[in-house]
């Protein structure tokens, strides 16, 4: 019930889809007045919304900043969502990355530099892939063949959402782990609702916000006159989770 609502919720704040809705009802309406609106209004939308530049702007106020490596300590855990892989591709002798892949590469990167001394990876099938690996033994696999030691990764095999990340990552943390060190470890625009649910399971831990969408704010002629398909994704991914936040908000889970 709770995925439903939330992928309706999800649904009616995309803005394609206020711009076909409006778009629809200009035709529908027999009022001139209010056909001409709805005819505008969505064009207007249009544009604003496949704006490069303000949509990178507004990513940038709600993604925190990167922390730089020489900042960060050493860790007894890195904690690691998956939510960054594709498991319905075939053939499966290879591990096929999908947006925000710097998750795992810069726990990677953390655990070669020897700032963490062990990593949980957290991820099941997920909603839509039943029958298909686990989310979190694709991104061991990859660990293990860059060269990370199979016995300082522990895999969370059961998690479906972000919620259940932290509910089963904290049960680890809790009887394995106890009163160590922790980074949770997940992509930049996540981050937020990531460690409210974690922080919710009180566990205390330091953030390394990875998967950027944003870029440096540029005022190059493509990024501010030319529309990009890009522009309307980021807004779409900023609303998804506003309408994730909002929900969990509800459900309890934060």
């Amino acid at each position: 019930m709770f995925f439903i609502l939330s992928k309706i919720l999800a649904l009616f704040v995309m803005p394609l889809t206020w711009v076909i809705g409006f778009l629809v009802y200009s035709r529908l309406t027999k009022n001139p007045k209010r056909k001409k609106l709805f005819f505008i209004l969505p064009l207007v939308l249009l544009i604003f919304f496949s704006n490069q530049y303000i949509s990178n702007r507004a990513l940038l106020l709600w993604e925190p900043e990167p922390t730089p490596m020489n900042e960060v300590g050493v860790y007894d855990v890195g904690i690691v969502f998956s939510g960054v892989t594709k498991g319905s591709k075939s053939p499966k002798d290879r591990v096929y990355f999908d947006y925000g892949a710097d998750r795992i590469t810069h726990t990677l990167q953390l655990y070669k530099e020897g700032k963490l001394k062990h990593i949980i990876v957290s991820g099941g099938l997920g909603f839509q892939q039943v029958e298909m690996s686990i989310a979190a033994e694709r991104l061991k696999s990859f660990l293990v063949m860059a060269g990370v030691p199979d016995s300082v990764i522990t895999v969370e095999p059961n998690a479906v959402n972000t919620y259940e990340n932290a509910v089963e990552s904290a049960k680890i943390l809790k009887r394995d782990f106890p009163n160590q060190k922790y980074l949770l470890i997940t992509s930049a625009f996540h981050m937020k609702r990531s460690a409210l649910c974690l922080a919710k399971q009180g566990i205390e831990f330091d953030e390394f916000p990875a998967g950027y969408y944003t870029d440096r704010p540029s005022l190059n002629f493509d990024d501010v006159f030319i529309p990009k398909a890009e522009a309307i994704k980021r807004w779409e991914t900023l609303f998804k989770e506003w309408v994730g936040l909002a929900t969990y908000k509800v459900m309890g889970y934060i």
